[in-house]
């Protein structure tokens, strides 16, 4: 029998990224179903030990809006955060179109935008989802919109509008580089 193994294109697109910038260290995919809360672990070997951290991953393809202030929108649902997870990243889809007219479909790009949270970071900011129109109520969803990959704002979820930026993955990738238990 031929073993066969799938993974979903978010969890692929992580574990890709994090191979390519952390050093010295491997992404292993739980082939169970049965850990939730766990799609990735980080591991490194460092003098003697074995050092591991879990990753949870949630995607959104990202709606465009190319004649508003946020040209992308990305959409999450609200969750529990599961204690078991180290880490969070929220990726986003999306499609990098080439600024001249009539430019082919097959020149578009694809491209991921992620936001890294730790665990204690993703609760807090889970607790702070609200409608905007009345904090004093759980929003179900939450949302970023970003216009390129240098910036991104919450621009659902929270009583105003508010800077990201902080949590792109680009911006957090040492943090998670020295963050081995």
């Amino acid at each position: 029998m031929q073993a066969k193994f799938t993974i979903q294109y978010g969890e692929f697109a992580v574990a890709q990224y994090l191979s390519d910038n952390i050093k010295n260290a491997s992404v292993f995919v739980p082939t169970s179903a049965q850990e939730k809360g766990i799609d990735l672990l980080l591991y490194k070997f460092c003098s003697g030990v074995n050092l591991v951290n879990t990753i949870q991953v949630k995607m959104s393809r990202a709606y465009r809006h190319p004649n508003k202030r946020y040209q992308n929108m990305l959409w999450f649902n609200r969750f529990t955060p599961q204690d078991n997870a180290d880490w969070f990243i929220l990726l986003g889809l999306y499609a990098q179109f080439p600024s001249e007219p009539d430019t082919p479909s097959k020149a578009i790009r694809w491209e991921e935008i992620m936001l890294a949270f730790k665990n204690k970071e993703m609760k807090h900011f889970m607790e702070e989802v609200r409608f905007k129109s009345d904090p004093e109520r759980a929003d179900k969803m939450f949302g970023f919109s970003f216009n390129s990959r240098d910036e991104i704002r919450q621009t659902r979820g929270y009583a105003e509008e508010r800077d990201m930026s902080a949590y792109l993955i680009e911006n957090r990738i040492k943090e998670i580089e020295n963050s081995f238990k």
